[in-house]
């Protein structure tokens, strides 16, 4: 089978996001023999995991999987990363994280209240209970830290890009000075976005 990559999305974004196109695009336009999947997520971390489980558990063994966080999609990876791993998915999973959230129940409590997509314009309330379902997500840094990729521009607005360099601080880094959290000319770093999901190296055992 030919590998799976999943594109996951930040909070109040949608598979219309920037960066999600960028990544759509390059994969056509380099006819790459990999099987693209950009899910608009649920709002709630419970059903985020439920869809993303539901979706991969046919993937299991049977194929590579890569994966790109933006954001909220990179705390997200983490813990899908960690989730294949621990169900013994026994081929690649390769995870490349731009400008992710580390910590995001450090900043949510003060996004409680309304939300509203930026895409699709659809309201809904951040509760507490949002809150400690993200919670439940966090996982420990990659068990594999040369399978994880992290890419971050120290003028993210949005986020401490100095918590991602700590947390993944032995995986492989790419630190551009400047930038913001959209991750400025993220279409120039996608040439070695694939080049890291895509390359054979031994992964630790």
């Amino acid at each position: 089978m030919k590998p799976l990559l999943v594109y996951l999305h930040g909070l109040n974004s949608s598979s219309q996001s920037g960066k999600a196109i960028l990544t759509r695009e390059y994969v056509r336009d380099n006819q790459l023999d990999i099987e693209l999947w950009i899910p608009d997520l649920p709002v709630f971390p419970s059903d985020i995991v439920q869809c993303l489980q539901s979706h991969l558990k046919k993937s299991l063994n049977l194929r590579d999987i890569y994966i790109i966080g933006s954001s909220l999609g990179g705390f997200l990876g983490t813990w899908l990363q960690h989730w294949l791993m621990e169900n013994g998915h026994s081929k690649k999973v390769r995870l490349a994280l731009v400008n992710p959230a580390v910590v995001p129940h450090e900043r949510f409590e003060a996004y409680l209240g309304p939300q509203k997509n930026f895409h699709t314009g659809a309201d809904w309330v951040m509760t507490e209970e949002y809150v400690e379902q993200l919670l439940l997500l966090e996982v420990e840094p990659p068990a594999s830290p040369e399978n994880t990729l992290l890419m971050v521009q120290t003028g993210d607005e949005t986020l401490d890009y100095r918590q991602a360099l700590e947390k993944y601080r032995q995986c492989r880094v790419i630190v551009q000075e400047g930038g913001s959290h959209t991750f400025d000319h993220f279409d120039k770093m996608l040439p070695t976005v694939f080049d890291f999901l895509e390359q054979d190296f031994l992964t630790s055992v």
